[in-house]
């Protein structure tokens, strides 16, 4: 099951798009073997390690299992570029002046270190009296003693207290990347925990205890804060009890971006739920969307009622078509109807929706574009087929203005030789397309 949806998810993905798969011990093996398989071992990027839980629990007949794993591919890992994790208190607490540097925080680093350095072996005479002979055994100075002088008489030399340690060289948090390189440890205090995330979704969703392990804004906004633009667009293919959306909406309010969701979730994940008739896409994941964009009320464990503002934004609710045509392009034993084929063609050729009002009966049109006019010469019956020939086009002289034309037709009667002669006489520009086997 996963590796067909894997390949279609790889097809959907930007050439600069990422991948993020969350999993736990059990199966993360045979996860790895198919991503390698699909986006291919060159594009793996790593693995982050997620602290789901935080407390031990004492039942665990082995391990208390208290992480899960997300794993990161590209579809092109070159073309993909990372966000740096933007700088908090937390990132920026080791940063300290306790000189009164006029440079302000800095941390200090070793000035030996154990990569060669030919100029890196001189004496230093520290301010407090003591002699340095050389950088300590096996280790090198890093930088030449006249360079070393130098950043001293700039005071980005620190001594120690004393003025007699072995020198360290400051790194001053004004000159520091505007982020912080993102690490694959990602504690709960930084990406939640699975009983904070229920603790959300019962706040926003009352009692409906569903899902057992539903995943916390917080990871979803750390994927988020590291992978996509403000005009990003994030597919959740399993979209569960809709954190995806909840984090995009947060992220946006934050920042004031623009990115947008596509969540995807079937109506029922147990046999129970089916039995009971309880679609989860409607009744949590959907519902989830609507309480957070309009806001909601909740009841803390003291009995006191919490308002929580809504984030704005809206969305669409959609449910997924029959299909329309097999796995081999064939269009099986009931055949679509006129307008839902219609509505699939002008749409994978435009990205727009199909207006039924634009559509003309008598001709086929069923809309156009930028000047392009599509048609669609199609029964749905196995009676009879219709044709795009030469009469049908010689029709079209009157009503049709536009120059360009994309004909889908059950079949072509018309010779390549008679439709360039057509196109040269008229001025137009004819693309033929067969039903079923030129759908996209």
């Amino acid at each position: 099951m996963m590796y067909p949806r894997l390949q279609l998810l790889k097809e959907m993905l930007r050439d600069d798009g990422v991948i993020f798969v969350s999993i736990d011990d059990n199966e993360f093996r045979h996860l790895r073997m198919i991503m390698d398989e699909v986006f291919g071992e060159q594009n793996f990027v790593a693995t982050i390690v997620w602290q789901k839980i935080y407390t031990v629990k004492n039942s665990a007949k082995y391990l208390s299992d208290m992480h899960d794993f997300v794993v990161l591919y590209a579809k092109d890992k070159p073309n993909w570029k990372r966000n740096l994790r933007p700088r908090d208190a937390d990132t920026d607490e080791d940063y300290d002046n306790p000189d009164d540097d006029p440079n302000g925080p800095w941390i200090s680093h070793a000035l030996q270190s154990r990569n060669y350095y030919s100029k890196g072996t001189y004496k230093i005479d520290c301010p407090g009296g003591r002699i340095i002979e050389g950088p300590p055994s096996g280790t090198y100075w890093r930088v030449s003693e006249d360079n070393f002088w130098k950043a001293d008489s700039a005071k980005k030399i620190w001594w120690g207290k004393e003025q007699n340690n072995l020198p360290r060289v400051k790194e001053y948090l004004k000159d520091v990347k505007a982020g912080v390189v993102p690490a694959t440890w990602w504690p709960y205090q930084y990406a939640g925990s699975n009983s904070g995330a229920k603790t959300t979704l019962r706040q926003i969703m009352g009692d409906a205890d569903v899902f057992v392990t539903p995943k916390p804004v917080e990871l979803v906004r750390r994927i988020l804060e590291l992978a996509s633009d403000k005009d990003s667009i994030i597919l959740d293919s399993f979209a569960g009890s809709g954190t995806t959306a909840h984090a995009v909406l947060a992220f946006n309010k934050e920042d004031g971006g623009n990115r947008k969701f596509v969540l995807v979730q079937q109506p029922f994940e147990t046999k129970e739920n089916e039995r009971e008739k309880f679609n989860l896409c409607q009744r949590i994941t959907a519902e989830r969307v609507r309480r957070v964009i309009k806001g909601y009320f909740y009841t803390t464990s003291r009995g006191k009622k919490e308002k929580v503002e809504g984030l704005g934004a809206y969305f669409s609710y959609s449910k997924l078509g029959a299909a329309l045509f097999g796995e081999y392009r064939d269009l099986g034993k009931k055949l679509p109807a006129y307008d839902e084929l219609a509505k699939y063609i002008f749409y994978t050729e435009t990205s727009r929706d199909f207006d039924k009002k634009a559509q003309d009966p008598k001709t086929g049109k069923i809309g156009e574009f930028r000047k392009t006019s599509y048609y669609l010469l199609y029964t749905a019956n196995k009676k009879e087929d219709q044709a795009l020939d030469l009469e049908w086009l010689k029709s079209l002289e009157k009503s049709e203005k536009n120059r360009n034309l994309v004909v889908y037709c059950e079949k072509i009667w018309i010779h390549r030789d008679d439709l360039a002669k057509y196109q040269k006489e008229t001025g137009r520009k004819v693309r033929p397309m067969l039903v079923p086997f030129n759908l996209k």
